[in-house]
């Protein structure tokens, strides 16, 4: 069986290789000049025989080719038994030395010590158990041949304290003269001190080790290994006579110890009088100082909300770009309201503020403001009609705030880069995690002096997401790509525990506010249930499809008399209406298309953030059919199945898709209609609850939202209600807002209290706003 089938597999590949590599000549030839060609021969015939008539060389010949088919013979295990230890001199003109601890005794041990030797020269002239070498040969051990010996199976040691950073610079900063916390523009000198192993060097000495003329140099009685563009940095730092005047920037950078000069690093930093507390403030050891809630808020801000715009606005005041990076559904866009109200109510700003954001969200940021602080000014630039050029700065100078998507900062940047602006915003700032992309190559390149990121998911991918946001919040914070990829990516993703990973973290600290629905202080503020409307606009098509539909309707209920054709009119608009609102494929009733528009777009950017959290949700919808379209765009969204609860399921598969939703071990999104999943089921593992569509009837929306926020759940639930803004949902939601006291009586039957509307109202509901 198997061993036959090997033998011939050898076999075969025996004759191959015999056939290939000889030529017609060697096939003819029957005369050799030396055993050696006849065994050479012997290796490329059929037979293998070696054609040679004198017997006697055959002894001879059989005793060289065991020595030199020997080295086969080595084991692993024989050569990782042998150590190359490299040893340092005690002086600076002294010879290095390689010495093993123990020499083989065997012959192929003995053989594995002469193999070592082709691998590194100097071994070849080793006497017992050692060998000196000169600073030149040593040099190459550590840097080359240490890692082929290495790589070929031996063990090697080399001075542990040899290698590493070893010269680091000290800084003291101080206030000049005159300027202190409240000055526009606060002055101070830095003064280094230059240090090798913890002792304090002069320029001499810098210029003794330079000399060397090596990487491994001699320093007060031992040897260290060092990089000698770093010892040239230390060099001018300390032949600069006088101390170098700094902004206050690039003083809390040196005094957070984040700073490097060149090539050298600033290991410690001694600040003194008051930037000492400012220090202790971005640090967190102190308290900074609460701005009061602006007069103009719409709203009254949680405590952890107006301690994160005074936060925003602590950073911003001394230059930093802060990123608040509060976990999905704490506020993130509040706080910026509040912080943007507070700065304009203090006329510390004239200039707009610039706010870029997945196109999914721009409205959101609309209503948002409108909302919460009427008084502010805002223009939404988009859309085919949106203004250029000069009208575009024109209009940017009437606003307080400009809200865009990162696609038009691309695409219209020339007028971005044209306008002033006070502030930008990047909402979703994981949008430039990759430098590279257009979007975060536009951010970077605006002059725009403040700068502030929103962001619920940090790092999305790896350390690399952070270093892309902080190089357009704070450029050169965590210094070059590359740099950064040496000293924190790539030691990170070996090890999320490793030094580099509470090096980070001690970094950029100062500079990222995180806070978790699930910490000590904010889930009490939260409350069980948390309601959030998302705006979400609709796209061209979906637009057209409005508009023709409003068309039709006109036309036919000019045309009819009949008080019963008319309501039925009226609900056959108001169902086409929300179903072009829920997306332009659903009217046709093509289960197998992909859906499209403003509600798909915010529900992919939507669920990626849950999931990304590690959280689940319900999606709600009234339509069985708009479910289908959803459970399979989501499919092809994230690559897996979605389960989805309809009427239209047996008892037996009702029940499965409960338990494939419960028991999944990722985060997933469970789709219901919500007649047939709105009462009756236990979904506590949901934390999020998004409904799609409007039912316009407050118990039979809370029922749904009902089936996560129940006994059991022990976290908060958001629940994201989906607008299209400027349409009937939009209208009915302002309504029902207006009136919510009176919202049972006034949908107590669903939607037939539209019915009851007369013509002129009817068609206020109706109506599609903006352009």
């Amino acid at each position: 069986g198997l061993q036959a089938l090997l033998a011939a597999l050898i076999g075969a590949t025996d004759a191959l290789m015999r056939l290939s590599s000889r030529s017609v000549l060697e096939m003819e030839e029957k005369k050799y000049a030396s055993l050696h060609d006849a065994w050479l021969a012997a290796l490329r015939n059929d037979t293998g025989e070696i054609n040679w008539d004198d017997a006697d060389s055959f002894a001879e010949f059989g005793r060289h080719l065991a020595e030199w088919r020997s080295p086969l013979g080595v084991s692993p295990k024989e050569r990782h038994s042998l150590v190359f230890r490299l040893s340092a001199p005690s002086d600076r003109d002294g010879l290095w030395t390689i010495s093993i601890p123990k020499i083989p005794k065997t012959r192929s041990g003995l053989v594995s010590l002469g193999q070592a030797a082709t691998l590194f020269a100097p071994l070849k002239f080793m006497q017992g158990r050692e060998v000196s070498i000169q600073l030149a040969d040593a040099v190459n051990f550590m840097r080359d041949g240490a890692k082929v010996l290495r790589d070929a199976g031996y063990r090697v040691d080399l001075p542990e304290d040899i290698a590493g950073e070893h010269v680091v610079a000290e800084a003291d900063v101080e206030e000049i003269p005159g300027t202190d916390a409240s000055s526009d523009v606060p002055r101070f000198v830095s003064k280094t001190t230059i240090r090798i192993d913890g002792e304090t060097v002069d320029e001499a000495e810098i210029e003794f080790l330079l000399a060397q003329n090596s990487q491994y140099v001699f320093f007060r009685d031992r040897w260290i290994e060092v990089d000698r563009g770093v010892l040239r940095e230390a060099l001018r730092a300390l032949r600069a006579q006088a101390p170098k005047k700094i902004n206050l920037y690039d003083a809390i950078s040196l005094s957070l110890g984040i700073s490097r000069q060149g090539k050298l690093r600033i290991a410690k930093v001694r600040a003194h009088g008051w930037l000492r507390g400012l220090l202790n403030e971005l640090k967190g050891k102190d308290s900074f100082s609460l701005i009061p809630s602006p007069k103009g808020l719409k709203a009254e801000l949680r405590d952890y909300q107006l301690r994160g715009a005074s936060w925003l606005a602590f950073l911003l005041k001394y230059g930093f770009g802060p990123c608040l990076a509060d976990d999905m559904g704490l506020g993130k866009t509040i706080q910026t309201i509040a912080y943007v109200l507070h700065e304009k109510e203090n006329a510390k700003v004239s200039q707009p503020v610039l706010i870029v954001a997945p196109v999914s969200v721009t409205t959101n940021w609309l209503r948002e403001i409108n909302r919460f602080a009427p008084s502010l000014k805002v223009y939404l630039h988009q859309g085919p009609f949106r203004l250029q050029g000069y009208d575009f700065e024109v209009r940017c100078r009437k606003s307080d705030v400009v809200v865009t998507g990162y696609s038009l900062l691309v695409k219209d940047f020339k007028n971005f880069s044209s306008a002033r602006f006070s502030t930008i915003v990047l909402d979703e700032a994981q949008m430039i995690k990759n430098p590279e992309t257009y979007s975060a190559k536009a951010a970077r390149a605006l002059q725009i002096p403040r700068k502030i990121a929103l962001t619920g998911t940090p790092v999305e991918n790896s350390p690399d997401d952070l270093w892309s946001i902080q190089a357009f919040l704070n450029p050169g914070l965590l210094g070059e790509k590359a740099d950064f990829a040496k000293t924190f990516a790539k030691p990170i993703k070996q090890d999320a525990r490793s030094p580099a990973a509470a090096k980070l973290k001690h970094t950029i600290e100062p500079f990222m506010l995180r806070r978790m629905k699930t910490d000590k202080g904010i889930a009490a503020e939260l409350g069980e249930k948390r309601e959030i409307r998302e705006y979400c606009p609709l796209s061209p098509s979906q637009r057209r499809l409005y508009e023709e539909a409003l068309d039709s309707f006109k036309t036919d209920i000019a045309a009819e008399s009949d008080p019963r054709g008319r309501q039925g009119r009226m609900f056959a608009l108001i169902t086409s209406l929300k179903e072009i609102c829920d997306s332009p494929e659903l009217p046709a009733g093509d289960l197998s298309a992909r859906p499209t528009g403003g509600k798909i777009a915010r529900l992919d950017d939507l669920l990626e953030n849950i999931f990304e959290a590690g959280e689940s949700a319900l999606v709600f919808t009234q339509y069985a059919k708009m479910g289908r379209l959803l459970r399979l765009h989501l499919k092809e969204s994230f690559g897996r199945r979605f389960p989805f609860l309809h009427g239209g399921l047996s008892s037996a598969e009702r029940d499965g898709e409960i338990k494939f939703f419960n028991e999944s071990k990722d985060p997933t999104a469970f789709i219901l209609s919500l007649k047939a999943g709105g009462f009756g089921l236990n979904l506590t593992k949901a934390t999020h609850v998004i409904h799609f569509d409007r039912w316009w009837n407050p118990a039979v929306e809370n029922q749904a939202t009902d089936r996560a926020h129940r006994i059991g759940q022990t976290k908060t639930v958001f629940v994201h209600t989906f607008i299209s803004p400027g349409t009937l949902e939009d209208h009915i939601d302002s309504l029902l807002e207006s009136k919510r006291l009176l919202a049972n009586e006034l949908v107590v039957s669903g939607e037939s209290f539209l019915m009851k509307m007369s013509d002129s109202e009817f068609e206020r509901i109706v109506r599609l706003d903006g352009g």
